[in-house]
């Protein structure tokens, strides 16, 4: 069976990049660059790391999208099962 015929393991996959993505952009650029309580060190910090901060937007954007695309693989896998509850479940995430 070929991986990208494969709903289930597509949607693993992409999940799990997903999730290193979030990783990045949600716990390690903001560990970097915000200061709790200071506004203006945060701001130094990222004028001083702007391409950081970029890449944390970056991964912001890659992140949201691959859950995208989990979503339409997920729908793809449970359509078979109850399509009424896969579209429902499509429209919800």
């Amino acid at each position: 069976m070929s991986f990208t015929k494969n709903p289930g393991r597509l949607a693993g996959l992409l999940y799990v990049v997903a999730s290193i993505v979030g990783i990045f952009g949600l716990l390690y650029v903001p560990s970097k660059l915000i200061v709790d309580g200071n506004a203006v060190e945060t701001a130094r910090n990222i004028a001083a790391s702007e391409t950081l901060f970029r890449l944390g937007i970056a991964a912001h954007l890659i992140g949201e999208a691959l859950f995208v695309f989990v979503a339409l693989a997920l729908y793809d896998l449970l359509k078979a099962v109850n399509h009424r509850n896969a579209l429902c479940m499509l429209t919800l995430i």
